[in-house]
Parts: C-alpha cells; structure tokens; sequence
C-alpha cells in the first residue's frame, strides 16, 4: 500500500490555509463550481447574479407567490485543466525542510490563482466590454480621490453602475499606490495588506487587487462576467501516492493534488491541478478604466 511522504502532508495542509485569500476575487463574479469532472469542450450556463427590482406589495401579481423565471446565463466553455507543480530527487526529499513545503505550497497556489484571474481579465476588452471611464491618471498619483471620481463616473447617466453592487478591481500599480495613502481607519482591518481587498471604500462592494490587467482597472456587478470551474484528477490512483480534493471554503473551487512517485529514478512529483473558464455576461455590467483620455 502506497504510503504519502510527510512532504506532502505539510504542502496539502499549507495550500488549505492560503486558498481563500487567492481565490477572494471569485466573490466580484457569477460563479458556477463544483467537484463534478468535466472533459474539455463541455460548457456549462452560469446563472447570471442580478438585482431583482423592489415594488409595492399587490395581492394579485406582487406578492408572496413570486413568477417563477429563468434568469439569464452565460455558456461557459472548458480547455484544458491548469495544472503546476514540482519534482524532488530521493536526497533532496530526505534533505528538505517545512518551510520548502510550505514555501512551495503558496507559491504554486498564487500561480493557480493567477490562472483564475487571467481568464477573467482576458475578457476585459473594448470588444467585450465597450464602456470606459477615462482619463483616471496614472498609477503614480492615483490615490483615494481617483476612487471617488470613478465612483460618480460609473454611476453617471452613461454607465449606469450601481456602486454599491459593485467591485472596483485595480491593476497592482494602481491597487498598491492607493493603499499607501490609506490606514487602517479607512480601509477598515487588514484586509487590503493581507489579502489584497479593501471592502467599502466610498461605497463599493470591495476595492480589490487583480492580476493580469494591462489596463489600470475595472469596475463591475456580478452579471458582468460568468465564471465556472470544475474537478480534474486521475482515472485511476494506483500509480500515486496521493490524490487529494482541497476545496476553498469560500469559494467551493476544487484543487486536486497529486503525488506521483517515479519508480526508475526514485524521483517524486507534486502536483495541483484543476479546470477553469470565464466567458462574458451582461456587457453593460463592467466599465473599464482608462488612464488618459483616449479609448483606443
């Protein structure tokens, strides 16, 4: 019987602890996860998240008894899983300490994440997603006035965002040099520092961190963009050592790790692997941020 390497056992632990502060940014989206093993080319339709309008109650059509609806969806298509990971020889296994587990674990972790987030920002284009809010300056003088002037820019009569309802995602130069001017009586904790969020800053749902934009931001409802992900792991788990699940307690995304010792050499590999797609939503629900004046 297969026994796993005590490794292994600190790199699973360390992935559980990091996961929901990697994966905090599914929270600005319409999400559909589960365990369920797909193939590649499937699709799912992701229930759009949108508002439903408040109105006068009226025995006869507003009432209790609500209109049974189909809310909108996203089709949603799978490639091929993501996946990352390391090999050790049999004297590195022997040699290794704690923290190069545990180091490797959140670093292989944020690579996943970054996966995640580029999926979404992939989408964020003037073809996808055709309002912009320009002229937000650049990330060396953006600070918590510049929220302010998006917050009344995406709320104008052109926009039409509801800041409340929304999530402000910001590059890393223009998310880092806005919290060089906040403390924690602003932002309210230590959200922003450690996990890259700042929740209620001048109204917004969140101010969060997000890789991967070549622009300085976006800001967004949850119908904007459909997200979906789903399990991938091994037909069978004779070969391994271990085949794990570690599902975010946030999110529901499901990470499967994988040791595969390698007879012949005596190497052992540690893997982490999923499968992740994104696709448009409401195109009116997102508002891009543009540094000058110009939309080109």
């Amino acid at each position: 019987m297969a026994s796993t390497f005590a490794g292994h056992e600190l790199y699973a632990k360390k992935v559980l602890k990091v996961l929901p502060a990697q994966l905090n940014f599914l929270g600005a989206f319409s999400t559909d996860i589960s365990d369920e093993v797909v193939g590649p080319s499937k699709s799912v339709d992701v229930p759009l998240v949108e508002m439903n309008e408040a109105g006068t109650f009226n025995r006869a059509n507003n009432n209790f008894a609500r209109p049974a609806g189909t809310p909108k969806t996203a089709k949603v298509t799978f490639g091929e899983p993501i996946i990352t990971g390391f090999a050790v020889t049999a004297d590195q296994a022997s040699k290794i300490e704690k923290r190069f587990w545990e180091g490797k674990a959140e670093l292989n972790v944020t690579s996943v994440a970054a996966s995640a987030q580029t999926a979404v920002t992939n989408l964020v284009t003037k073809e996808n997603f055709a309002k912009a809010v320009t002229n937000v300056g650049n990330s060396a003088s953006f600070a918590k006035s510049g929220v302010a002037k998006i917050a009344a820019a995406v709320e104008s009569a052109t926009n039409k965002l509801r800041v409340k309802f929304s999530t402000l995602a910001l590059s890393g130069e223009y998310f880092y040099a806005l919290l060089a001017g906040l403390d924690a009586d602003v932002y309210g904790g230590t959200e922003a520092i450690r996990g890259g969020v700042i929740p209620g800053l001048f109204g917004f749902r969140k101010v969060m961190l997000m890789y991967g934009l070549d622009i300085p931001g976006f800001v967004c409802e949850m119908s904007s963009i459909a997200f979906a992900a789903r399990g991938f792991r091994p037909a069978d788990n004779k070969p391994y050592n271990a085949v794990r699940d570690i599902k975010d307690p946030e999110s529901g995304l499901n990470l499967t790790l994988v040791e595969y010792p390698d007879g012949p050499s005596g190497d052992l590999s540690e893997s982490i692997t999923t499968r992740i797609g994104a696709s448009v939503g409401d195109s009116g629900a997102l508002v891009r941020l543009v540094a000058g004046g110009s939309d080109d």
